[in-house]
């Protein structure tokens, strides 16, 4: 191998080391589970939770919108089903909606 291609390559393997620090989850967000209660205009609903990672949200209704990914794939969501998001700690009325499970809810017939 020659100079030129030996210098690349370790120009290109420096680039590529991870030198920063590891930030595995973001601080201003908590994660929620919930069920749609109601469907409202401009693809907004009333979600319920169920199962939060901060315990004073559990029960709560919250005004839910639907996440980048699943306006683009148009992922409908129905009254009933148990979704997953998150709520911002800055405004703990609102969560945004990232994941429609398969399963129904248990309350559902």
């Amino acid at each position: 191998m020659g100079k030129v291609q030996e210098h690349k390559r370790a120009a290109k393997a420096r680039r590529q080391s991870d030198t920063g620090p590891v930030v595995d989850k973001r601080d201003d967000i908590f994660d929620i589970e919930g069920t749609v209660e109601e469907c409202l205009p401009n693809t907004m609903f009333r979600v319920r939770i169920t199962q939060a990672s901060v315990p004073q949200l559990v029960g709560q209704e919250l005004l839910g919108t639907l996440a980048g990914k699943m306006r683009l794939y148009r992922i409908r969501v129905l009254p009933g089903d148990l979704v997953k998001g998150y709520v911002s700690k800055y405004d703990l009325k609102k969560c945004k909606i990232t994941y429609r499970s398969v399963q129904k809810s248990l309350h559902s017939n």
